[in-house]
């Protein structure tokens, strides 16, 4: 675990490998530790960086904003800090809606982009986050989280648990406890109204879509829309999976996306006509 500053608060990231660099971002009331069955995979093709988002982890919260825009600058901001000139983005869930933003507004710095069962409109989530008052809720019941109803909530959360490594179960639903009543309130808010649809059309690096087919959080039929949108897509459903596909399925996954980052030559459709918005 590695450790640097901005604009002074403590950004805490995971850092493994050389070369090309690819930077993963997690998702709601998770933290970097959620990548270390993948960071393993990839560290030996590529420099693989995982970092806690601002409020979640061991990241302190800062002065950036919970929104796509606050999150972008902040992702712009770790990766300036690194010196990374360009790299790939892998995104899941509400990290994979910060990935389409900072790639629409960073396109020159991205290379290829991993969405990873990301809920790119607000209807395609479960009803719980779009009831009003959701944050309010997340909110005042935030004294009642704990590493036991943590790993719970990870249990339920996973299609087939016998896939499951016990500590790293343990070790995630720890980091995830950490995360602020304040991020997790103000990144519900952030996901509630969005549709991101005109910015998947202007994306045009190669975006692979990875989903569950048992994802209860986002609908799987998200994958299709997602493909119909996206210039260059491509797209892999895991059987047997639910919303977590990096740790329900590790090895699968990582095999899915080390193909598609080492690819060469994807074919650039860049050109063809975009799809009408669904």
């Amino acid at each position: 675990m590695s450790f640097l500053t901005l604009d002074g608060a403590k950004v805490a990231y995971e850092e493994r490998g050389k070369g090309e660099a690819v930077v993963f971002l997690h998702g709601w009331g998770s933290s970097r530790k959620q990548w270390l069955l993948n960071l393993k995979a990839v560290a030996p093709r590529f420099r693989a960086i995982a970092v806690d988002l601002p409020g979640y982890g061991e990241s302190e919260e800062s002065d950036y904003t919970y929104s796509l825009d606050g999150m972008a600058s902040f992702v712009e901001a770790f990766t300036s800090a690194l010196r990374l000139p360009s790299f790939s983005l892998v995104g899941h869930s509400m990290g994979g809606c910060i990935s389409i933003r900072y790639t629409n507004l960073n396109p020159e710095k991205v290379k290829k982009l991993v969405l990873v069962s990301t809920p790119t409109r607000s209807a395609s989530m479960g009803v719980r986050v779009l009831l009003p008052g959701a944050s309010c809720l997340i909110s005042l019941t935030y004294p009642l989280r704990s590493e036991s109803v943590l790993k719970w909530m990870l249990y339920r959360g996973v299609y087939a648990p016998e896939y499951q490594d016990l500590d790293f179960v343990r070790t995630n639903a720890r980091a995830n406890g950490l995360a602020t009543r304040r991020a997790l309130s103000g990144s519900t808010r952030m996901v509630r109204r969005m549709n991101l649809a005109h910015e998947l059309r202007r994306i045009t690096q190669p975006t692979l879509i990875v989903f569950g087919d048992k994802d209860k959080s986002v609908n799987p039929r998200e994958a299709l829309r997602q493909r119909d949108l996206l210039p260059n897509p491509y797209m892999t459903v895991l059987t047997s999976c639910a919303h977590c596909p990096p740790y329900e399925r590790p090895e699968l996954f990582n095999t899915v996306v080390l193909d598609f980052l080492q690819a060469e030559g994807l074919e650039d459709i860049t050109t063809s006509k975009p799809a009408d918005e669904r």
